[in-house]
Order: structure tokens, then sequence, then C-alpha cells
């Protein structure tokens, strides 16, 4: 009987196998040159982005930086005074002022703004029939100018002609003054933002509600949690890493508040709507104060870089303890 060779094919390695094979040295250099041609290729297509960037950001924010320990260098001769403008700074009333102010703003507008857009974003999400129309109707006020939007407001509000005391009186009663009486007109700019923001955050919000596992809330369901008790303890902790993502944005915007006191009250009465941003334009445009306006401007963008940061931070861990 003949016999069968079960050995299979011969997979033996070629003869020039050897010649292929890299010393250590020279997969090194292969593999440093690949990545050097990879990082040239990413950057090329960073490049677009990153030197507009750096020309209209970058530079201006180190020439900023440099001008707050200043004075003129914008349409007069610059002269070193050190650390003057940050001194005036700690103790300028007028910009202590507008901290709260702001202080006062963001913790209120954000409030109400994140309250009334995780309501409406639930109830979009649970009655979808129609929710398209429902959906552009909020989000239409963002697409107006901020510029237009006050004006808007201005019109309801004003005191003389505005449309909500033009309505009280036909009614017999007394007119408010939104705009010219401490706290109303802070809460009037508050509402101002809310109102442009509100389809903004609803649809931000609508977005992660759709993202929560159907599984979590039907073991939640089977379990015996009613609505409520399913939000507050199913979605509402799937949601975290997203509120405080949400956060951040939020903060970073709203302590950035211009347009609205410049249209509406100009930081008064008694400057009770000042804020940061209204305090450094006034300074340089009315005063030409360039130190103090720059010393403030540098100061705004340390506080939000660090509440940025702590945010993060706090991201970050929450992420490593559900990790």
């Amino acid at each position: 009987m003949t016999a069968v060779d079960v050995s299979g094919p011969d997979v033996s390695p070629p003869a020039d196998w050897d010649e292929l094979t890299l010393s250590e040295r020279e997969y090194r250099l292969a593999s440093k040159r690949y990545r050097r041609r990879r990082s040239i290729r990413a950057y090329g297509f960073i490049a677009p982005y990153f030197i507009p960037w750096v020309v209209f950001l970058g530079i201006p924010v180190v020439w900023a930086i440099f001008l707050s320990f200043n004075t003129g260098g914008i349409v007069d001769d610059r002269r070193w005074v050190g650390f003057d403008n940050w001194s005036r700074v700690w103790s300028d009333d007028e910009l202590r002022t507008s901290i709260i102010n702001t202080t006062y703003y963001v913790i209120v507008a954000i409030s109400v703004v994140f309250i009334l857009a995780l309501g409406l974003a639930a109830l979009l999400n649970r009655y979808r029939k129609g929710s398209n129309f429902f959906k552009l109707a909020l989000y239409f006020p963002l697409l107006a100018p901020p510029i237009l939007a006050a004006m808007i407001w201005f019109f309801l509000s004003h005191f003389d002609f505005g449309i909500i005391n033009t309505i009280m009186r036909l009614l017999g009663q007394e007119r408010i003054n939104l705009l010219g009486e401490n706290p109303n007109a802070l809460l009037t700019i508050v509402g101002v933002e809310v109102w442009r923001g509100l389809g903004f955050w609803v649809l931000f919000f609508l977005a992660g509600l759709q993202s929560v596992p159907q599984e979590l809330l039907d073991a939640a369901r089977v379990d015996g949690a009613r609505g409520w008790r399913r939000f507050r303890r199913v979605t509402v902790p799937t949601l975290r890493p997203l509120l405080l993502f949400a956060l951040v944005i939020a903060i970073i915007f709203n302590f950035q508040l211009f347009d609205s006191v410049q249209v509406l009250t100009k930081g008064g009465p008694a400057l009770g709507t000042s804020t940061v941003v209204w305090f450094i334009f006034r300074r340089m445009f009315a005063f030409q104060d360039t130190g103090l306006a720059f010393a403030a401007s540098v100061g705004l963008l340390l506080l939000i870089l660090v509440l940025t940061i702590i945010s993060f931070r706090l991201l970050g861990q929450r992420r490593a303890k559900e990790a």
C-alpha cells in the first residue's frame, strides 16, 4: 500500500524571509517616519482652522494679557505700569458690583432655563405627535440676533409704551417698572436670555433623553417605579455627564452677557444690571481706560477658565467612579 502524505502543503517561510526582517533600530526609524507622515497629514487638515485661530484669537489674547500691564497701547502710546491695573481691578467698586450682578444673573438664568428645558424636553420625548412644530417654535427665538431679541423685549417691557404696561392700563392695573427698578430690571434681562436660549437647551436635553437606554426604563417600570421616580432615579443619573457638560457651556456663555444689558438698561438703574463685559466695554470705549479694561477682560478669561477646569475635573471624576 502506498503511503499517503498527510503533512499538508508546505508552509515554511520563503528563502528570502530573513531579508525582509528589520532590525530593532530600523523598525524604530520606520515607525517614526510613519508617525511623522501621519501627523503631517493630520496637521494639514487642522491648519485651515488652526491658522485663523492663532491669528484672530491666540495672538489677540496674548496681546491683551500684555496690555493688562500697560496703559494706552490702542490709540495712544503704551506705557508700562506693572500690576497697577490689577490692583485697581481688586479695588474698583463698580467692577465688584458688576461681578455680583453677573454671578446672580448666571445662577438664576441657568437654573430657570435648565429646569424649563428639562421639563419641556421630557414632554416632547413622551408625546411625539406634532412635536416638530413645538421644536421649531421653541428654537425660533434663537434665530433672532441678540440685539433684535433685546429690542423686542424693549417694546414689550417699556414703562410708557410697552405692550405689557399697555395691557395693564387697559385692565385698570398699575404699570410695572420692569426696566427702571431693581431687581425687576435684572430679572427682565434674565427673561430675555431664557426666552432666547430655551429652544437650544430643549433640543440639547431632548437628544440626551432619547439616548437613555430603553432597557433601564423598562426595568424600572417592571420594578414599579412611576414616571417621576423613573425620571429621578434612572434618567437624571444617566444624563449627569451631559448635564455637567451643559453647565460648563452655559457658564461660559452667560458670563459674557452684554447685548441685552446695553439695549435695555445700559447698566442701570444705579448699576443694578451692569455685567462684567458691559463694564469692560464702558471702560474701554466711554472712558478710554484701556489698562483696567484689559485687566478685567483677562481676569474674566481666567475666571471662566478656572470654572471650566473645575467642571471638567468633576466630570472626569464621575466617569472614573462609574467605570
